[in-house]
């Protein structure tokens, strides 16, 4: 059994004095893991660093064993990372998030999301923007989206302004005032197009708003906080 795919790495841990288990994103194979050797030569992990971009070579003697992977270059990206906290706290959430990712299955859109944000850090304001989309993206992708479309009370497409923190579905300012309190705020950049306007306080309300959903369905179903990364990338922006 073999393919060939291009991917985003997105860990590796130490399996034996010469071995890693490296965990891939893939176009099209989807999330797997795999053992690669170290090459001494190369120093430490080589190429295989979290954020870079792999032409990758998957092979094993039958589909459901572990397997090697041979790797080299596409994109390098890992130093680039490493230069901004914020673009490092982030890549790293993501990367927590999509190790739960159920492996070998479908997730092109995913994969290409991910490379795009990973490539694109120069409009850090931007960057945030698109993280919190991706993180909207991965809700769905696990089988919790949120309906943010229509005022889950009126039916209305305008003016939403919240979320309920049960349904997951958009309210409008006129639906939801006598219950402001206990609904979640939908930054107006998650409902149209229009980013002239975005101050630090939208994106810091769209992280929440991910965060309540990625908390309370993915993430306490399996007995474990969010990644401690992103609230390193939280704590930052409030500074």
């Amino acid at each position: 059994m073999q393919w060939q795919d291009q991917g985003v790495v997105l860990s590796t841990r130490k399996y034996k004095d010469n071995l890693l288990i490296m965990k891939v994103i893939t176009e099209n194979n989807g999330i797997y893991s795999g053992l690669i050797r170290v090459k001494k030569l190369e120093g430490g992990h080589g190429v295989n660093l979290a954020g870079n971009n792999l032409h990758i070579k998957w092979r094993a003697r039958l589909s459901e064993h572990l397997g090697f992977f041979d790797t080299e270059m596409n994109k390098s990206r890992a130093n680039e990372i490493m230069k901004d906290p914020i673009i490092l706290f982030g890549v790293n959430t993501l990367c927590s998030h999509l190790n739960l990712y159920p492996e070998r299955e479908p997730c092109t859109k995913l994969f290409k999301d991910l490379d795009r944000l990973i490539s694109e850090t120069n409009d850090l304001f931007l960057w945030l923007i698109f993280f919190v989309r991706y993180e909207l993206t991965f809700l769905e992708m696990m089988g919790y989206g949120l309906d943010l479309k229509e005022c889950v009370v009126t039916g209305d497409h305008d003016e939403l302004a919240w979320v309920s923190p049960k349904s997951g579905r958009a309210v409008s300012i006129n639906a939801g005032k006598k219950w402001e309190s206990k609904l979640l705020v939908l930054p107006k950049f998650l409902t149209n197009n229009d980013q002239n306007k975005i101050t630090k306080k939208d994106i810091i309300n769209g992280l929440s708003l991910t965060g309540y959903f990625l908390e309370k369905k993915i993430y306490s179903d399996i007995n474990k906080n969010l990644p401690h990364t992103r609230k390193k990338l939280i704590d930052f922006l409030n500074k």
